[in-house]
């Protein structure tokens, strides 16, 4: 009988290292597992899987845009499409291979300035691609404005493009084209380029529940050392 209670506590103790070394090592795994996922988050957002490159526009090609003199009639323009045959006011970046397969493309513009006076700030511009052989493909790009503002106010603004896939793999150079700026003083433009599907996957779902995967575990290992 005594030989029989010896086994069997050897037996539980056993089973209870088991337990706790398994328990421990699934603890492990998803904070490493978060560690990892924190540093490849940077490769992945709402907009695509992979960020090919961000661009800040110089000085001088800010200055040069926000020194643009909108002719009167860029003021009259209404129809989503009719800012593409405007006179506007173009900035280009350096080109970059688009690849066929790891399409689509999406480019993010966000503007930094101030409200020149109390009111609404608004800016109308085209987006689209510059190709290796001179053409070119652009459309409308709405959407940067921000209504209600005081005078001298921050301002930031984010828009992205409407994504793109390319028939070929080729060299894209993104296009950006100011038709007007309405009360607001230009600070600073940035470009990013994106390319993939944007949104969350099943990492970013997993990552979200990490912490209470982690508490389970913790109370599970409370709740086990309590019992035995």
């Amino acid at each position: 009988m005594h030989f029989s209670f010896l086994t069997f506590s050897f037996g539980a103790r056993n089973k209870g290292h088991t337990v706790i070394n398994t328990l421990c090592f699934g603890l492990c795994l998803a904070l490493n597992a978060s560690h990892a996922y924190a540093d490849n988050k940077v490769q992945s957002s709402e907009y695509g899987k992979r960020l090919e490159v961000e661009i800040q526009l110089s000085p001088e090609d800010v200055s040069r845009l926000a020194n643009f003199q909108a002719p009167e009639e860029n003021k009259k323009l209404s129809g989503p499409m009719a800012s593409v045959t405007a006179t506007s006011e173009r900035w280009r970046g350096d080109p970059i291979n688009a690849g066929k397969d790891t399409g689509p493309y999406t480019m993010v513009v966000t503007l930094k300035g101030r409200a020149k006076t109390a009111g609404d700030v608004s800016t109308m511009w085209n987006s689209g691609w510059d190709f290796s052989d001179d053409s070119a493909r652009v459309t409308a790009f709405p959407g940067l404005s921000k209504l209600g503002v005081k005078a001298g106010e921050q301002v930031v603004m984010v828009k992205a493009t409407a994504p793109i896939r390319f028939k070929e793999s080729r060299a894209v150079r993104p296009v950006l084209e100011l038709v007007r700026a309405d009360n607001f003083e230009f600070e600073s433009i940035s470009v990013q380029i994106w390319s993939g599907v944007g949104g969350s996957s099943w990492q970013d779902i997993l990552m979200s529940f990490r912490w209470l995967i982690a508490g389970l575990i913790l109370f599970f290992l409370r709740w086990w050392w309590v019992k035995r």
